[in-house]
């Protein structure tokens, strides 16, 4: 029995809160289901093992806003640190690191990520998209000031 069904089989449905990209709801033109059909299509097939609420935003919010998000919990300007990384989320922790801002040819930060390297912002922007949704920096009550992680 996997560790999934072992735990509903004892406890119920599993909650799960499911963030990301809002574009992932457009369609292309070589796919017939968008990417949160296919998402949204699946948790509705494992609906006895799984609880999923679905908190993806209809419009992302500016590049800039995420990454200021992002970075006022891991540090912000009072030197309060609210998110703190496990050791293991090597990808992310790579990601914190190695991204940064593109240049324009004169060698000034444009408001654009580097996406040169394939392997980088994707746990990242995972990250963005789950701050930016519950802790948003324009939010009605503004950034929550309780541990996030």
């Amino acid at each position: 029995m996997k560790r999934t069904e072992n735990w509903a089989t004892q406890h119920g449905r599993l909650n799960v809160y499911v963030y990301g990209d809002a574009t992932g709801d457009n369609r292309a033109t070589s796919a017939s289901r968008t990417d949160w059909q296919i998402v949204r299509d699946f948790f509705g097939r494992q609906s006895n093992r799984y609880a999923a609420s679905f908190q993806v935003s209809s419009s992302n919010s500016l590049v800039k806003d995420r990454v200021n998000c992002v970075n006022s919990v891991l540090c912000n300007h009072a030197g309060e640190r609210r998110m703190f990384l496990d050791p293991s989320c090597k990808q992310l922790i790579r990601d914190f690191e190695q991204v940064h801002w593109k240049n324009d040819p004169n060698g000034n930060p444009l408001a654009v990520l580097d996406k040169s390297d394939p392997a980088r912002t994707h746990a990242s922007d995972a990250v963005g998209y789950y701050l930016a949704r519950e802790f948003g920096m324009q939010g009605k009550t503004g950034l929550r000031s309780e541990r996030l992680i």
